[in-house]
């Protein structure tokens, strides 16, 4: 009963949040486009697949010329960013963005950083409207945490057509949960330092099973 309970539930926020991705306007033009950071390849040398989706989202808004910049948040790889390349960045330049075109923080490390580093940037660029990107899931979290009418969201799409995509969904969505717990129930200095020591640790931890 406990897992039929579960299941219904995922399914009920998984409609919630295609309901909300379907209202989001599609024609709408704006200043920047704000690229959320995924993830990273298994020896943390390129993006990851949703990295990858998201980083080609924000392509086709720009190419379409829906939006002018693209702001690319996260990724920090809890190494100083002069031994590292902005690997967000390099994807976005070899798929033909123009440099001039990206702009970029070196610090965030999740949601919460990644929209105030964004908003830093935005600030500085004097941008009136913006379109946050990311995956389904998570583009829904971030306009919860956004309190603003100039800015839109924009997910990339996926249809999943087997087991493990179906229990990728289901795992991310109780991700989501956990996250949206910590949020209401932990203040966000506090978080914010729980899941960089979290994120610092597990990327040790690469390094020595990789022996990077």
């Amino acid at each position: 009963m406990v897992l039929l309970t579960d299941l219904l539930i995922v399914y009920s926020y998984y409609r919630i949040v295609k309901h909300f991705i379907a209202e989001q306007p599609i024609n709408i033009s704006a200043d920047a486009g704000i690229v959320f950071f995924g993830d990273y390849n298994d020896n943390q040398e390129k993006i990851g697949p949703d990295s990858e989706n998201r980083a080609m989202a924000a392509i086709n808004l720009y190419q379409k010329g829906k939006i002018k910049s693209i702001i690319c948040v996260g990724g920090y790889a809890f190494r100083r960013w002069k031994e590292n390349p902005h690997l967000m960045k390099n994807y976005l330049l070899e798929h033909g963005v123009p440099e001039k075109a990206i702009l970029h923080d070196t610090l965030s490390f999740n949601t919460m950083t990644n929209w105030q580093e964004a908003c830093k940037i935005i600030k500085q660029n004097k941008f009136k409207k913006v379109i946050a990107i990311s995956a389904p899931l998570h583009i829904y979290r971030i306009s919860k945490m956004i309190e603003s009418d100039e800015v839109y969201y924009y997910a990339y799409t996926y249809q999943p057509d087997n087991f493990h995509e179906y229990w990728q969904i289901f795992k991310d969505i109780h991700h989501e949960w956990v996250s949206i717990f910590l949020s209401f129930t932990v203040k966000d200095r506090i978080r914010n330092r729980i899941v960089y020591i979290y994120r610092v640790i597990r990327f040790e931890l690469d390094n020595v099973l990789y022996n990077r």
